[in-house]
């Protein structure tokens, strides 16, 4: 499989309070940095992101000069077709391969690919499998 890659994904954790998101958002928009992909939710007083940038570097100093906790953790990033059967294709892949998925999420233009990014237990062995 084509578009597999070893990247890395900023978690940032903020405090869970409306207005958060924009702030978050703005903050890479305002620095110049694209949002390739996004999975937020709240967990208790907190926000938590996790962020696919186009550039984790700048991102990562901007968020943190807001006084935001900021980590980085290596994911695996599978450009796939927008189709009917995709995911079930990666998780069956995944599965017989026997590697636990810890979370994934995606992202989608509407253009006919989809950016997943998947977090395992075994990234590297994820990687060789989805190749």
């Amino acid at each position: 499989m084509n578009n597999v890659k070893r990247e890395t994904e900023l978690l940032v954790t903020t405090p869970n309070e409306p207005g958060i998101l924009g702030r978050v958002m703005g903050t890479l928009a305002n620095a110049g940095v694209n949002l390739r992909a996004l999975n937020a939710y709240a967990q208790q007083d907190r926000g938590v992101f996790h962020l696919v940038t186009s550039d984790n570097k700048k991102a990562q100093k901007c968020l943190m000069a807001l006084g935001y906790e900021v980590e980085t953790r290596e994911i695996v990033t599978v450009l796939i077709g927008d189709r009917i059967g995709a995911g079930a294709e990666i998780g069956a892949l995944l599965g017989n391969a026997v590697i636990d998925v810890d979370y994934i999420y995606c992202s989608s233009s509407g253009s006919g690919k989809v950016l997943m990014v998947i977090q395992t237990n075994d990234n590297a062995k994820t990687l060789e499998t989805l190749r």
